[in-house]
């Protein structure tokens, strides 16, 4: 490796899935900084203790569906792509502002999450009390929130226009991590600076309200880690098999990850969710498991995962109870980028096969089967509308979906992804309507700084 190449990988180390986590004060103590690393730390004052650093990304991406939603009339091929600039400015040890630009295109007609013409999608202001890294930090403002695995809260990073909060939140660093916050989703709109989230309460665009308690915490002796969370979501309409209304819910949930030996890798979650739809009950509950093996001494260095996922849907028709279990703000793509289902009324397995023919590619391959864990309720999809009624049909086959990704690291600002994925629908989806097998390609390039 070139002392370029090593200094860029200490870069790209410091590039983060939130982007404002990222942190560049280490540059402060180079002599030379590299062309990309000059944008990262720009003193503003001759005290260099107000420090502004940039970044961005530009993703454009490519699409063929082939009955999409399984219409047989939805074949499409369209380009599309995502341009994001952010810039952080930190003043002293104590005080930062970020704020983030998103825009998003789409060559056909104008879709939800994927068009915008240029919106603000993250500004907030923070303030911190740490010492050697342990102590509390306050962020007011437009943000992105992503809590555990996100099974229940993400940052929506599929589509080209991501999720961020209007949002209040305290959190708390060190050996044991607590986040507490409140907020509401900002709901992307296709004009310029037009997304809102009706934070106090203006007018009448159903903005979900979302607040929490969110802990992580390791207990001595323990191999794993540990997540105990209570998250509130309110909603003024929401919309299950057989009631539309106003929408409480609460959920109670735990998470424990961690590695066991050289190649053991668990992720498992239970999740609680309790609470009221208009005069209906909820009571539902999710549990989902992620294992991975990973022979790290072998060619290639394969890895088997093995995915098991049960999330209830409603036992029964008018009894004054909801059972489907609610998403919340899980990721669209949480099954694949085609976004057909969401983990509502479900039970699946994901049998999967990752390679490493080199250090720069990665090799996916997975199976996955869905089946309806009620046959009293429906099939939902992204993220929590009805789109198939119960009724319709007495089968709890959803399908299968048979799905590969092939990733390429270019280098620390350039990588390649190309998804193939294809839907095979089950007999529920042919008794209830349109049942076409779906084929979806997407390729896209990603350059980040």
């Amino acid at each position: 490796m070139s002392l370029g190449e090593e200094k860029e990988s200490k870069q790209e180390s410091s590039f983060k899935l939130l982007r404002s986590d990222e942190s560049y004060s280490y540059l402060a103590n180079q002599n030379e900084l590299s062309d990309w690393e000059t944008f990262k730390y720009i003193p503003l004052n001759k005290a260099n203790d107000i420090v502004l650093t940039l970044g961005g990304e530009f993703r454009p991406r490519f699409e063929l569906f082939n009955n999409r939603l399984w219409d047989k009339e939805r074949d499409q091929n369209y380009y599309s792509h995502r341009l994001a600039l952010h810039s952080n400015i930190q003043f002293g040890e104590k005080v930062r502002f970020f704020s983030e630009l998103y825009h998003g295109f789409v060559d056909e007609e104008e879709e939800f999450a994927e068009s915008d013409k240029v919106d603000l999608h993250q500004g907030f202001i923070e303030y911190q009390i740490l010492n050697d890294g342990v102590g509390w930090k306050y962020t007011l403002g437009r943000q992105e929130l992503a809590l555990g695995a996100a099974r229940l809260v993400g940052i929506r990073e599929g589509p080209n226009i991501r999720r961020s909060f209007d949002m209040i939140k305290v959190q708390r660093v060190g050996n044991l991590n607590l986040q507490f916050f409140l907020g509401k989703e900002v709901i992307p709109s296709f004009d310029a600076f037009d997304n809102g989230s009706n934070f106090f309460g203006e007018n009448n665009r159903n903005n979900p309200t979302l607040w929490g308690i969110y802990s992580k915490f390791k207990i001595k002796g323990d191999v794993g880690s540990n997540e105990l969370y209570l998250l509130g979501f309110d909603v003024d309409s929401a919309s299950y098999n057989d009631i539309t209304d106003e929408e409480r819910r609460y959920t109670l949930g735990l998470r424990r990850f961690g590695t066991i030996g050289e190649g053991f890798q668990y992720n498992t979650e239970l999740m609680y969710q309790f609470g009221d739809v208009g005069p209906n009950d909820i009571e539902a509950f999710n549990i989902e498991t992620d294992w991975h093996y990973h022979f790290r001494r072998y060619p290639m260095k394969p890895s088997l995962g093995l995915k098991l996922e049960w999330s209830t849907g409603d036992n029964k028709v008018n009894d004054g109870e909801i059972n489907t279990f609610n998403p919340m703000f899980v990721n669209p793509n949480y099954y694949g980028i085609s976004e057909v289902i969401t983990p509502a009324n479900i039970i699946s397995i994901h049998p999967s096969l990752t390679l490493h023919p080199t250090n720069k590619v990665q090799l996916y391959f997975e199976w996955a089967v869905f089946k309806r864990e009620s046959n009293n309720d429906g099939l939902y999809r992204v993220t929590r509308f009805i789109s198939r009624d119960a009724n319709l049909g007495d089968s709890n086959s959803i399908g299968e979906q048979f799905g590969t990704k092939v990733k390429y690291e270019i280098n620390n600002h350039w990588s390649f992804d190309i998804d193939i994925s294809y839907f095979k629908a089950g007999r529920f989806l042919k008794q209830s309507g349109d049942s076409e097998n779906i084929l979806h390609v997407s390729s896209q390039f990603k350059f980040i700084f």
